[in-house]
This record gives C-alpha cells, sequence and structure tokens, in this order.
C-alpha cells in the first residue's frame, strides 16, 4: 500500500462526509502493519502538498491536519521507527529495489541524510522543521548546507 499525506491537506473534508469514527481509523496504518501489508510512504506534491518528507511524518505519527485537527487515533499511530521505514526500506520494496537500497546495510547503496534535530528524540511538533543539511545518494554528495556547505563542491572535483 503507498500511503501518502493528503489527508494532512483534505482531512477537514474527510471527517465532515464521512464522520469522526471513520476519520479516527483513516488511515490505519498499525492495522496495515500488523496483518502484514507492504507500507510505502511518500509525497508526489500534488498543489496543495509538500515534498518535504518530514510533513509526511510528523502527519503520520501525530495524525493532525495542516489546521492542526487531530484526525486519526492514536491506536493507527505508527512509532517513529516504523514511519521512517515505511519511508525507507517500504517504499523501497514498492521500486523493487529493498535489496538494494531503503536500509543501511554494507554492500547496498550508501544513500544517507544528515539531518538538523534527530528526528528520534526531537519534540514531534518539531518534526516537520527538520532539514537535510547534508545528503549523499550513491556514495555521493548531492546536497550540502550549513556546516557542510563546502562538502558538495569538492566532492565534485
Amino acid at each position: 500500500w503507498a500511503m501518502q499525506d493528503a489527508m494532512y491537506f483534505d482531512g477537514e473534508r474527510f471527517r465532515k462526509e464521512k464522520g469522526e469514527e471513520a476519520a479516527r481509523r483513516a488511515p490505519p496504518l498499525k492495522t496495515a502493519l500488523r496483518i502484514g501489508v507492504n507500507v510505502g510512504a511518500g509525497t508526489d506534491a500534488h498543489r496543495v502538498a509538500s515534498y518535504n518528507p518530514f510533513v509526511a511524518l510528523r502527519w503520520m505519527l501525530d495524525g493532525k491536519t495542516v489546521g492542526g485537527t487531530p484526525l486519526r487515533g492514536s491506536e493507527e499511530a505508527p512509532t517513529r521507527e516504523e514511519a521512517l521505514r515505511m519511508y525507507t526500506l517500504g517504499s523501497a520494496w514498492f521500486a523493487h529495489d529493498d535489496d538494494k537500497r531503503g536500509s543501511l546495510v554494507v554492500g547496498r547503496l550508501a544513500d544517507l541524510a544528515v539531518l538538523s534535530k534527530d528526528y528520534m528524540k526531537a519534540p514531534l511538533e518539531d518534526i516537520s522543521g527538520i532539514e537535510s543539511l547534508l545528503t549523499v545518494v550513491g556514495g555521493r554528495i548531492a546536497y550540502a548546507a550549513g556546516p557542510y556547505a563546502g562538502f558538495e563542491e569538492s566532492s565534485r572535483r
């Protein structure tokens, strides 16, 4: 199941049309994981959405809309590790690449990001503001900012 954060932007309308109980279960992330459904997470940044994965990760964790309305109940909220796994290994599974990417394992592609905050420890309300300071794709620096800003140019030499 490829899950996106459309409810983050359209949750109030969904709640109005389908009711509070339906909204509490939408989407049923924990249920899907519990019964063994492969779940990948992502964004395609339609006109009103964001490409920022940390906006989607926060929504997966707290179930609140962009306006702050709580929708999904805590019984369907994944842990931080589960949400991150959906974004990484879960999405790699959908691309039939989970044997090559999606986790930090010897012999797999060396894609990683150095973040502005520790996703696993940051206060929930701060997750959507996390940024990548250094992004490495295929073992090469693709983006560098802040204390890593000079690294990008030196890696191209």
